[in-house]
């Protein structure tokens, strides 16, 4: 096979995903000989399957078989992908990511896993994304150079759940000015993060995402959290059975943040907006106002408003 031109596709509804599933397997045997428990040293089909609909799964192709797929999305749900709460990298909007990325041990060198991530690279500037990232293990110091290479540069480092090593994240910018931990849209990606931290009730993560003398301002009980350990406890604290919806979180033109949050609790909704300011790459302060959802009075009606309608609150 060696020598045999190969080429890059998307993949398609009928590719066969337990073929795909095999070849990662055969990609990071590898790592997991090392001790490094890689998703992909071992995932079934129905995990490849959830992973290659997060976004978009690219093949590489030669004389009729697979040897090599990335899968690349935009950012994740601070919600519905809770694990990523580890890193606000993986929250951000203009940053897209790859995943179980793997050429097939028989054809490594061919070029095959450099267009892989040049696809990866097309499909981010295309949805307007700014950097593409990536995280491997820290053990994995030859995936790390051959990354940097690639003009990938670390920029944290997390611990996955379930997993027996560390991992960095990296990163390579597509567009000027690139991406940095301290910019606009990594203060939207902090605040992702932190609901998700929330949601999971993984307080020592949520914890990270502040300033010691953070504060928060609870506008309509006048109440104040005169810093980040008493922020953590009284969400902690507070009594269970209430669940997260992010609705929105957006940069605002003076630095500040905006969220809007929906939690439920005991069949009641409670919408939260929330203001937050930064400091040296973490929440400064956040200005908090609550309220209950609540039918609207009898009198306002489209008979005496005009344009006018009612949703369903429930």
């Amino acid at each position: 096979m060696t020598g045999t031109p190969f080429i890059i596709r998307p993949l398609q509804p009928s590719d066969d995903l337990h073929a795909l599933t095999t070849l990662l397997h055969r990609a990071y045997a590898p790592l997991g000989a090392a001790g490094m428990n890689f998703t992909a040293v071992d995932q079934t089909v129905n995990q490849t399957r959830e992973r290659v609909g997060r976004g978009q799964c690219f093949i590489a192709e030669r004389d009729g078989a697979v040897v090599g797929t990335v899968t690349v999305n935009g950012a994740f749900d601070p919600i519905r992908h809770l694990w990523a709460r580890a890193t606000p990298w993986f929250f951000r909007a203009d940053v897209a990511h790859l995943q179980q990325y793997a050429v097939d041990p028989t054809v490594q060198g061919a070029g095959i896993g450099a267009a892989l991530l040049a696809a990866c690279e097309s499909w981010a500037r295309d949805h307007g994304h700014r950097a593409l990232a990536l995280d491997t293990a820290v053990p994995a110091t030859h995936l790390r150079q051959r990354y940097e290479r690639a003009g990938f540069r670390t920029v944290d480092e997390v611990q996955w759940g379930g997993k027996a090593y560390r991992s960095v994240i990296m990163v390579k910018p597509l567009a000027e000015p690139a991406p940095h931990a301290d910019d606009a849209e990594h203060h939207a990606a902090i605040v992702r993060a932190l609901w998700a931290s929330f949601e999971a009730r993984d307080w020592a993560a949520a914890r990270k995402l502040f300033n010691d003398d953070a504060q928060a301002h609870w506008f309509a009980s006048g109440e104040h959290l005169l810093d980040a350990d008493a922020i953590i406890r009284v969400n902690a604290i507070y009594p269970e059975g209430w669940a997260i919806d992010v609705r929105e979180v957006t940069c605002m033109a003076d630095g500040r943040v905006h969220s809007m949050v929906v939690v439920t609790q005991d069949g009641q909704r409670h919408i939260g907006h929330a203001l937050w300011r930064f400091a040296h790459g973490r929440i400064a302060h956040v200005h908090e106002t609550w309220a209950m959802a609540e039918a609207p009075p009898d009198w306002r009606t489209a008979e005496a408003i005009g344009a006018y309608r009612r949703e369903d609150i429930a």
